[in-house]
């Protein structure tokens, strides 16, 4: 399937299929009542059942038929309909209603029990799209204090939603180290103490190709015809050269026997999109060994994806460092300041992979993972996309990392990467 034929419907490819399916409930739920529970709002009174589908919280946090069927999966469903073009626009109005009202509280307006699942689903939105009119509804009803129930399911921290608002894990936390690593690949910086982004910064190869593994993922086919697809749109990515001649050398693909970071770099869309930890670890030989056909290159892969699905998971970090080092045989049981004085370029899966995750291992949050990445030298940009792709997993990501980054890639590219995190949310 040719890019152009995958991204030349934006709105209707980020919200067809299973993901528009997968909101029909709360669509067909809208469009029975929603009317009728603004009107009730904006004269400042709940007097219908309709909690569930219009400011919807977690699954997990009610325990009735409702409380379940309506219940958000996650970060991503709740960014899915966030976005939806009619259940977003109604949340955001109906909030929109709750904060025009003034002289009561929310327990006047929904009762007791309905303003914590108010509570609830503003602390779950003010997640995924912070500092909007989420933010607006908990700082007045709720002096600016989220449902730390809510926040402890999403994986994070008080500390961490009142400091820095986070976005969930996803591919971009890759990406984001690609970027915030490729003016230092051929330039080391042996420090964590440096700007995040540059005139300099730049996606790379490592992001073009994360893309097309995730392409692959969504839509099928040959994967080294998603590749070759994607090299062909962007030709000038700093592609390293056996894999220059692998990806412009026509349509006849063979593997080289490669055990370059370029398998480890790529397959951050594998540990996202597995159900199991063993389809993570399939998904990842696949994307390996079209190129990287080396014992080392596929290992590589299948640490770093084996790592973002634990880590997903909410594993300890000690039991990610003990799960790669017994199945894969790296020594993590390093420290950076150990490696970075003596540590070279090493594009080597075997010689990048492990400090990858030596970096995540000694993190303590999505931004101090990245700067350790880059501190080590060698392959920066390399380095710092296998560590970020697991950092997101487990930490998130600051809001406004994501929202630089973003800055820096094509549409096309953020098209992918929603309709990539959407599909994920719906497994």
């Amino acid at each position: 399937m040719k890019l152009s034929d995958i991204f030349r419907e934006k709105g209707e490819e980020l919200y067809g299929g299973d993901t528009q399916k997968n909101l029909s409930r709360f669509v067909e739920a809208h469009r029975q009542s929603y009317d009728s529970a603004l009107q009730e709002i904006r004269a400042g009174r709940k007097q219908s059942h309709w909690m569930w589908y219009i400011f919807p919280q977690l699954r997990g946090l009610g325990h009735s038929q409702n409380a379940d069927f309506y219940g958000i999966s996650g970060q991503a469903e709740a960014q899915m309909f966030l976005n939806h073009y009619i259940l977003g626009e109604h949340l955001r109005e109906i909030t929109g209603a709750m904060l025009a009202l003034e002289g009561r509280s929310a327990q006047e307006i929904l009762g007791s029990i309905d303003a914590l699942k108010f509570r609830s689903s503003m602390t779950l939105f003010d997640v995924v799209c912070p500092n909007d009119v989420f933010r607006q509804a908990l700082r007045k009803y709720y002096d600016d204090k989220p449902d730390e129930r809510t926040l402890a399911m999403l994986g994070l921290e008080m500390r961490k939603w009142s400091g820095t608002d986070v976005v969930g894990g996803g591919i971009v936390g890759a990406i984001i180290g690609d970027i915030v690593g490729s003016r230092f690949e051929f330039c080391n910086c042996r420090s964590t103490r440096f700007d995040l982004f540059s005139s300099a910064s730049r996606f790379t190869d490592d992001t073009v190709m994360t893309l097309a593994v995730a392409d692959w993922l969504l839509n099928g086919g040959a994967l080294e015809s998603v590749m070759t697809d994607w090299g062909e749109e962007y030709p000038n990515a700093g592609y390293g050269g056996m894999f220059y001649g692998w990806l412009f050398g026509g349509r006849e693909k063979a593997p080289y026997n490669s055990f370059g970071n370029g398998s480890g770099m790529r397959v951050s869309p594998c540990g996202y999109f597995a159900r199991s930890l063993d389809e993570a670890l399939d998904l990842a030989k696949q994307s390996a060994e079209v190129t990287h056909n080396h014992p080392e290159g596929i290992k590589g892969a299948q640490a770093i994806a084996a790592a973002i699905f634990l880590a997903r998971q909410h594993t300890p970090k000690e039991e990610i460092r003990d799960y790669i080092e017994q199945t894969f045989g790296y020594d993590l049981h390093r420290t950076c300041d150990e490696i970075r004085p003596t540590y070279l370029f090493d594009e080597t899966c075997q010689g990048s992979c492990p400090e990858a995750i030596i970096a995540f291992l000694e993190s303590s949050d999505y931004e101090s993972a990245i700067r350790l990445a880059v501190s080590l030298g060698g392959d920066s940009d390399t380095i710092a996309c296998m560590t970020g792709g697991i950092a997101a997993a487990c930490y998130g990501m600051p809001a406004w990392i994501v929202e630089e980054a973003m800055s820096f890639l094509p549409d096309m590219m953020k098209l992918l990467i929603r309709r990539f995190d959407a599909a994920c949310a719906a497994r």
